[in-house]
């Protein structure tokens, strides 16, 4: 994709006076006794923000878009471009200079029309030609243009807005766009609502919803909880709780409908002669989990065994002692008889229940870290990890961080919905993306999605890469999707959020990290990020686990066992 390009900030003028950001993005200003303004725009990478900026204005489309101006004046200062204000008689006009010395008005870097005093003809082109507007995204070394303007094509103008909690709002019309809110502090701060944050009236500054209620100087719960719409008096926080409540309306919940047996293997997700589990409606076919020959009597998947006996039925003869109890954490199922053999006491099968301590250990530690964001490096970066919880729904969440949660989750499944074509099961067609981010149960192993977490990298309140995992005490955790936004793609992102995963996991104890690899992915997992293809025996040691898979993927695998230290 785009190469990486080291922002930078420019300042031009040495004038005291700073000028407001929606004047510098209208780009003229009335002429005053005054000198030019300052002007301070940080450098960022967002190439897809000039493409749009310059279809907009081919297509007469002169809407004022806030984010996408800015953005597009980011990208021009990350590639080497100035600004300075032309003295008109009138008004000021905003000037761009190119890095190679070329001077032009704003219209004509945009594309859009330049201020004229006689009429155009019908026929006159006052747009950039696309060549040029090639080179304001720099596309990669070596790459033709149209392969260039292929790979931007991909992506829809909503795929380049930001993706915040407030942008989810406005896309599923619970706020509008430019509505004015406030937050009652030691001051009271009046601003616009924008995809990317508030602009606020008092300053003309950008801020995100954390940065406007310590702006207002209030303190004590959540930013969302604070900041409030002056037209119905709505808290941001009760604008998610009513997106989340019309969501699920609209969706149809858990998928723990599935009764018969499955008509595909579980494991490679194809037909054809398959074995059918006589407790589950898990299907298999022989070989792909070891079998040589189709055994007699009634048979039980791997999932359906006992992990102390691998038997589907305990050797005590009572009827309590062959119910089974399954590890909150790792999944695996026991006999309550065969745990009673081993000392094990008696076992409340209401609550939830770990099979050792380390299991236990594991879920305290990610319990205690959700919802927490963790600085990543440089640059406001944050690492976080997210689950959804049943209590959501429940009035119980006083202060907020269940709903701001689930709401982060909806965020994170819009941009794994933006990176990947619909990931629809063949069989029931659920969205297996969304059954994976919410961490819904089925019957059917393979579509038992319960115990998912959810791990986003975010700057700003903007999210832009997330993965989903799922750890199976310390033997093994699966990472089935991993995205990243195209625009920030080949800067690192992916990385940084997997390097945060793995030294989670390595300081859990878990020992193999798996996931399922797209064929044209195959070699950046396996060259770039240290993993391996699993053989049929590697995957036998998986059976018994119900992994996420999908059809023609490869599954890689990747040990996390530190090396021993010679002395």
């Amino acid at each position: 994709m785009l190469p990486s390009i080291t922002p930078r900030t420019i300042i031009i003028s040495d004038a005291p006076l700073a000028i407001p950001l929606k004047l510098v993005l209208l780009g003229t200003m009335s002429l005053t006794s005054k000198p030019p303004p300052k002007i301070r725009i940080e450098g960022e990478h967002c190439p897809g923000a000039v493409v749009e900026w310059y279809q907009r204005s081919a297509s007469k489309d002169q809407r004022h878009d806030f984010d996408l101006s800015l953005k597009a004046k980011k990208h021009l200062v990350s590639l080497g471009w100035t600004f300075s204000y032309c003295d008109k008689k009138t008004r000021w006009e905003l000037r761009y200079k190119s890095p190679s010395g070329s001077q032009q008005s704003q219209s004509k870097v945009t594309g859009g029309r330049p201020r004229r005093r006689k009429k155009p003809s019908d026929d006159e082109d006052w747009t950039l030609p696309e060549t040029q507007v090639s080179n304001l995204v720099s596309p990669r070394s070596g790459e033709s243009p149209a392969a260039a303007r292929k790979v931007r094509r991909r992506s829809s103008s909503d795929n380049r807005n930001p993706r915040t909690i407030l942008s989810w709002l406005m896309d599923n019309n619970v706020v509008a766009q430019e509505a004015w809110v406030f937050c009652r502090g030691e001051l009271v701060k009046r601003g616009k609502l924008f995809r990317s944050g508030i602009f606020c009236h008092c300053c003309d500054s950008l801020w995100t919803l954390s940065q406007f209620q310590a702006h207002a100087g209030c303190k004590g719960q959540p930013p969302s909880a604070s900041i409030f719409l002056e037209q119905d008096k709505r808290s941001l926080l009760d604008c998610q709780k009513q997106a989340l409540m019309m969501i699920k309306a609209n969706n149809n919940g858990d998928n723990d409908h599935h009764h018969e047996n499955d008509s595909i293997c579980s494991i490679c997700l194809q037909g054809g002669f398959i074995l059918l589990c006589d407790h589950c409606p898990a299907s298999f076919h022989a070989e792909c989990i070891g079998l040589d020959h189709v055994p007699p009597g009634d048979w039980f998947c791997p999932s359906c065994s006992c992990r102390l006996c691998n038997r589907p039925k305990c050797r005590e003869e009572s009827h309590l002692a062959n119910n089974f109890i399954a590890c909150y954490q790792c999944q695996r199922r026991f006999h309550i008889g065969c745990l009673a053999s081993r000392g094990f006491a008696f076992l409340n099968m209401e609550t939830d229940w770990f099979c050792n301590e380390d299991c236990h250990k594991i879920f305290l530690t990610l319990n205690n870290m959700l919802g927490k964001p963790i600085p990543v490096g440089d640059g406001n970066l944050t690492w976080t990890l997210l689950t959804s919880l049943k209590k959501s729904t429940n009035d119980n969440d006083d202060d907020g961080t269940i709903t701001e949660m689930e709401s982060k989750l909806n965020v994170a499944l819009g941009i794994i919905h933006e990176c990947f074509v619909p990931i629809i099961d063949p069989v029931f067609g659920r969205d297996i993306a969304a059954d994976i981010m919410f961490s819904r149960y089925s019957r059917l192993p393979r579509m038992n999605f319960t115990g998912f977490y959810t791990v986003i990298l975010e700057r700003n309140d903007e999210v832009f890469s997330v993965a989903n995992t799922r750890i199976y005490g310390q033997k093994l955790a699966e990472v089935p999707l991993v995205a990243t936004r195209d625009q920030y793609r080949n800067r690192g992102m992916c990385r940084i959020l997997m390097d945060q995963l793995e030294k989670l996991l390595v300081k859990l104890g878990v020992e193999r990290l798996l996931l399922p690899a797209a064929p044209y992915l195959v070699e950046t997992w396996t060259n770039s990020f240290g993993f391996a293809k699993m053989t049929h025996s590697d995957q036998y040691y998986c059976v018994g686990y119900p992994l996420a898979n999908f059809p023609d993927t490869t599954l890689c695998h990747k040990s996390l066992k530190q090396p021993l230290m010679l002395y």
